[in-house]
């Protein structure tokens, strides 16, 4: 999406214009200030940022809202790998038990039976 020349508004810094623009972050140029200013693109427009043009705002909302449903699949798949990684330590936890006490039971059988 063409967002360059695109006026935008701050809570704090006001009116603004959009001089460069990338796929994750965009430069404004706010007329009170005398530096340009970068924000994440699009999560900028969730919090900071209102494209004054209805259009644009409701094209950027879309990417918004598309960045969050990646972000919350990128959280699932990693909480998922994270519960698999925990239930495989479980396990060899578990395992390295049952030998212990298989070792333990064999040398109590032997040393029984030496004893007899």
């Amino acid at each position: 999406m063409k967002l360059i020349s695109e006026k935008v508004e701050h809570k704090k810094y006001g009116i603004g214009v959009i001089t460069e623009s990338n796929d994750d972050k965009i430069m404004v140029q706010f007329q009170k200030e005398t530096e340009n200013k970068m924000f994440q693109y699009p999560e900028s427009f969730g919090n900071f940022l209102k494209a004054v043009n209805p259009a644009v705002q409701e094209d950027v909302m879309e990417d918004y809202e598309k960045k969050q449903k990646e972000n919350e699949l990128e959280r699932e798949h990693i909480r998922k790998k994270r519960e698999a990684l925990e239930l495989a330590e479980k396990m060899a936890i578990s395992d390295a038990k049952k030998k212990t006490t298989r070792k333990r039971t064999t040398k109590a059988k032997t040393t029984k039976s030496k004893e007899e």
